[in-house]
């Protein structure tokens, strides 16, 4: 099932805020992917967006290449990898977005491997089929479009169509491995294909590999946000 999805081809450009590799066929791109911002015209602004600072001859006007607003260099010096717009090279983020775009690296470097190496968990609750208790496997397909389910009869869902995921903490059980009192974790998502439906899936005690499961649960939520 997983080799329907494609990974796209990509080619390299140069925008005017630097080298990106995008990908050849929009229909292709990755919905964490975004487009470039348009640059508010110099012509505008007089004063940096942020600290209001008039700009000189001494003080340069300078772009967010994240939000193409306009700052002064204080306001926008540093320089970031600017992953969810395929950039190779780090470019000049302001004040404002850095710590957002931090955040998004965080995600592309750490969470999207998890997402797309898969998790083992348990279908605990659904409307769309009748049993309640399914091991199955879980991942992001390789175009970043679908949620892929091995071992239970469900079709790929499109990521686009969740309106809602929810890490919950269930009620402390047993270790059957350890013997002991441990927190279980469950992710609720909430998707709508013309009817709103939500979709349980949890570590139980019984699997050996929850680390992972956790993991992966963890960062699905960080991909909603």
């Amino acid at each position: 099932m997983a080799s329907s999805f494609q990974t796209p081809r990509k080619t390299l450009i140069h925008s005017k805020s630097g080298l990106r590799i995008v990908a050849t066929n929009e229909e292709l791109k990755s919905p964490f992917i975004i487009p470039e911002p348009e640059w508010i015209s110099d012509t505008d602004v007089t004063n940096c967006s942020i600290c209001k600072v008039k700009f000189s001859f001494i003080t340069r006007k300078h772009h967010c290449r994240r939000c193409g607003d306009i700052f002064c260099n204080t306001c926008c010096h540093q320089k970031l990898k600017l992953q969810r717009m395929c950039f190779i090279d780090p470019v000049r983020v302001c004040n404002i977005c850095a710590p957002i775009t931090a955040s998004e690296n965080e995600f592309f470097d750490h969470h999207l491997k998890i997402l797309t190496n898969g998790a083992t968990l348990v279908l605990e609750s659904s409307k769309i089929i009748k049993t309640t208790s399914d091991v199955l496997q879980i991942k992001l397909a390789s175009d970043h479009k679908h949620l892929i389910f091995e071992g239970v009869s469900l079709a790929p869902l499109d990521i686009r169509s969740i309106t809602y995921v929810e890490v919950v903490k269930d009620i402390g059980t047993v270790d059957k491995f350890e013997e002991s009192i441990e927190d279980l974790w469950s992710v609720v998502i909430e998707f709508d294909m013309g009817m709103k439906t939500k979709l349980k899936l949890a570590c139980a005690a019984e699997l050996a590999n929850r680390k992972s499961g956790y993991s992966w649960m963890f960062a699905l939520n960080q991909a909603s946000c």
